[in-house]
């Protein structure tokens, strides 16, 4: 089994379908086999093989796709890292990963020189450079000269379905990066899985999610090949840009999370769009308002679905259809997972009570790379993986997520859920965007505070916020503080960056 597969098997079936349109290029599926080859090659020629490390430290390019696809095709493992990470965080990512080359662009290159000597890489390769040179210990080597090794193209290697594939570091559910091992068999399922749900042959998928998040890398670009669709991609999402390169590529699918739906759809020059040629939605990754999944049906006139998961999970372990979609559930189930919500003592809860969500099947990863310790946290040897979220199922098996376990608010011994106040807060009219978090008090441990984005021109305060939420919310859920902001901080990936925040 091998991951890279996917596009042995696209490039014999539909090679001339594009594969790949970035900026204004397009590159079909022949083109992509390969470019993917050759860096195979390339990789032999440096010294690597089965089983060793290649850091990936790129925006979305074509060059992380290719690197991606044809390192996994001899069994090098990327280890792709969050391109928004700086220095100091990278120099324990690629470290830890114990990488021997790294492939980056010249303006990361030039950030990363503090901490270049403890990166622990002999080589670096980077998108562009002039000539390839020794600097210092590690050599520096462009993309296009590692693409243009002589010899013959190595095979894809057929490997055992539990061998590690790839690497992506996350915080995860308890805090500092840990490198999730996603196996070829966890890639293949859940990009399979997912593409027969929502692609169809020859669909044109905007992939705004980065390529270094799982959501754009696995669901994005694998699912969209497995589907024999085209990948479509910037190099960073900005949402005017956004919204010029629907108009001039017009996909059929859009794949990313909520809080670029809400910007788009707020931009000042949204309703001059033409974005007729979408006909599905897809976000994941933070749960989606429902005011907005209205906005999505009745505005932008499209199918909508939500999926949920986490790196560890592969990472999407449920969704549905559009059709069948339920607002405020991230759908049922997908492929052979097994999903159950329990109590404080792992007792299954009858159906519609909230506890945390635990998930088990194909989708959930092998562990934490040399964290035993707190793999087993997590990973439970019955095959069961704790999420860290709080859910509740209904009857037909849809899952509802209402908060992460660390980010439910303690008031008083009273459990308050930030999605509840957050729901509220997005239904009124002059909000852009809304987080609630907890806030340290003296007397009752936490109380609430809100952090609102307006929408441009609005105005409100916070005797105005209490008084529009008294009546929708109980009395203790009220916040104590609230912060008007210019924008909410969020991750990439769309997640509120609610550490910061409190």
């Amino acid at each position: 089994m091998n991951v890279a597969t996917l596009l042995d098997r696209a490039a014999h079936d539909v090679p001339s379908q594009p594969a790949i349109h970035f900026e204004d290029r397009e590159m079909d599926y022949a083109t992509l086999l390969n470019l993917a080859s050759r860096f195979s090659r390339g990789l032999v020629t440096r010294g690597l093989h089965e089983g060793d490390v290649l850091a990936i430290y790129l925006e979305s390019t074509p060059e992380l796709v290719v690197a991606c696809l044809g390192a996994i095709r001899i069994g090098v493992i990327p280890n792709v890292v969050n391109a928004s990470l700086r220095p100091d965080e990278v120099r324990v990512i690629v470290p830890d990963s114990r990488a021997k080359i790294l492939l980056t662009d010249p303006e990361r290159w030039d950030a990363l020189e503090p901490v270049r000597e403890q990166l622990g890489v002999s080589q670096a390769i980077l998108t562009a450079i002039e000539t390839s040179r020794s600097e210092e210990e590690i050599e520096l080597e462009s993309f296009d000269a590692v693409l243009t090794d002589k010899g013959h193209w190595p095979e894809t290697l057929d490997l055992p379905a539990n061998s590690l594939a790839c690497l992506l570091y996350t915080s995860g559910t308890t805090g500092s990066a840990k490198g999730v091992m996603l196996t070829h068999l966890n890639l293949i399922d859940n990009a399979e899985q997912f593409a027969r749900i929502h692609y169809e042959p020859g669909d044109r998928l905007m992939i705004a999610a980065p390529l270094f998040h799982s959501w754009g890398l696995i669901n994005g670009i694998l699912g969209i090949i497995a589907a024999r669709g085209t990948a479509i991609f910037a190099r960073r999402y900005r949402t005017d840009a956004m919204l010029n390169l629907i108009e001039a590529t017009r996909p059929t699918v859009f794949l990313g999370v909520a809080t670029m739906i809400n910007y788009m759809t707020k931009s000042d020059c949204f309703s001059d769009r033409d974005l007729g040629s979408l006909r599905l939605i897809l976000c994941a990754a933070a749960p989606t308002p429902v005011e907005l999944i209205e906005v999505m049906r009745k505005v932008w006139k499209v199918g909508y679905a939500e999926s949920y998961g986490l790196t560890e999970t592969g990472p999407v372990i449920t969704t549905t259809h559009s059709s069948a979609m339920r607002p405020g559930s991230c759908g049922r189930a997908m492929g052979d997972t097994h999903l159950k919500v329990v109590d404080a003592d792992a007792t299954t809860v009858p159906v519609g009570t909230t506890g945390e969500l635990w998930a088990r099947g194909t989708a959930i990863a092998s562990g934490y790379l040399r964290q035993p310790e707190l793999t087993s946290q997590v990973f439970l040897a019955d095959g069961w993986f704790r999420t860290g979220d709080i859910a509740r199922m209904d009857e037909d098996g849809f899952v509802y997520i209402v908060d992460r376990v660390k980010d439910m608010i303690n008031i008083g011994g009273s459990k308050v859920y930030p999605r509840d106040i957050e729901e509220v807060l997005h239904r009124h009219p002059s909000v852009a965007d809304a987080v609630v978090v907890g806030m340290p008090d003296e007397a009752l441990g936490e109380v609430v505070k809100a952090v609102i984005a307006l929408k441009p021109g609005q105005q409100w305060d916070r005797e105005g916020v209490i008084a529009y939420l008294g009546p929708l919310v109980a009395r203790y859920k009220l916040p104590r503080c609230v912060e008007f902001v210019t924008e909410v901080p969020r991750s990439v990936s769309g997640k509120a960056l609610r550490r910061l925040l409190r």
